[in-house]
């Protein structure tokens, strides 16, 4: 069950339910992953339901074991980022590609430097971040910003780029906090949505829409998606706001105001098409009315 605010308790719980279920479909096909957790797990569970069988194994990684901590490349990851780059729009700019790097120590001081941040802005938010992202994979090339996969559910995959302040005056670690909120709130809501959808059959049916991230139509599950992220992520903004007041107040101010506007742009279009909606997802839809109700003009 998602809530718009963390909630720490319903994320456990749904992310033991993946668990059950890689588990179940490793265990049905009578394959054993003993060295494989979270994103390997996942991934091995992916590999047998896709009949990918020789990469059911490769579930090794160079990830560090803390919660939201740093990964390095890994095969199972490489092949999500395989995937992102076929699922890319006719016609996306895809020069200098993407690919996995490893971590350097001044950017791993980066993704410190966000989680403390988080720590002291939003401690509920952190809390539930760390029991969704097992790993953060850092990525490098102008073709993707930012992607989860649910083959790999567990790892968030950042452009490296996000560690550095921005043109218009955003530090480097909020950029990658909200980097960090981003990602894993679509962690949280592929895990959420297991057990609880937000959309009936009659979504399917629906054209896709345009949306405020993506320049191609998306479906109303990706919207749906995207409604989530940019209110939390305006939340995050009017809590960085609220904590200090420092030279960067005017580009988070501008940043909080962007999202705000681009969530409100998001649920409208949503509101439209509320048949589509069930029960939860029309009450997340309130929720974030309800957070977002502080931005308000």
């Amino acid at each position: 069950m998602l809530r718009v605010a963390p909630d720490a308790q319903a994320a456990r719980r749904d992310e033991e339910a993946v668990r059950r279920v890689a588990e179940g479909v490793l265990a049905a096909a009578g394959v054993r992953a003993a060295a494989a957790a979270g994103p390997a797990l996942v991934a091995a569970a992916f590999a047998v339901q896709t009949a990918n069988l020789p990469n059911v194994t490769a579930g090794t990684d160079t990830a560090t074991g803390e919660p939201l901590g740093p990964v390095g490349p890994a095969p199972h990851l490489a092949r999500s980022v395989e995937r992102a780059l076929a699922a890319r729009p006719r016609g996306a700019d895809l020069t200098g590609g993407s690919r996995l790097v490893g971590w350097e120590r001044a950017e791993r001081a980066v993704l410190d430097d966000s989680r403390d941040r988080l720590a002291a802005a939003w401690p509920e938010m952190l809390t539930e971040l760390r029991i969704c992202v097992a790993q953060v994979a850092l990525l490098e090339g102008r073709a993707i910003d930012g992607f989860t996969d649910f083959a790999t559910h567990g790892a968030v995959y950042v452009n490296r780029a996000r560690l550095g302040a921005s043109p218009r005056g955003l530090p480097g670690p909020v950029r990658f906090a909200e980097a960090l909120v981003h990602e894993g709130t679509h962690t949280r809501c592929n895990a959420a949505q297991l057990s609880s959808s937000f959309l009936t059959s009659a979504a399917d049916g629906v054209d896709p829409v345009r949306t405020p991230l993506r320049a191609d139509p998306r479906p109303l599950a990706g919207l749906f998606q995207q409604a989530v992220v940019l209110t939390r992520c305006t939340e995050l903004y009017r809590r960085l706001l609220d904590a200090e007041r420092t030279t960067a107040t005017p580009a988070l101010a501008a940043r909080r105001d962007r999202l705000s506007s681009d969530a409100r742009q998001a649920i409208g279009t949503l509101r439209q098409h509320g048949g589509s909606l069930t029960a939860h997802g029309l009450a997340v839809l309130g929720e974030c009315d309800d957070l977002l109700r502080p931005t308000a003009v």
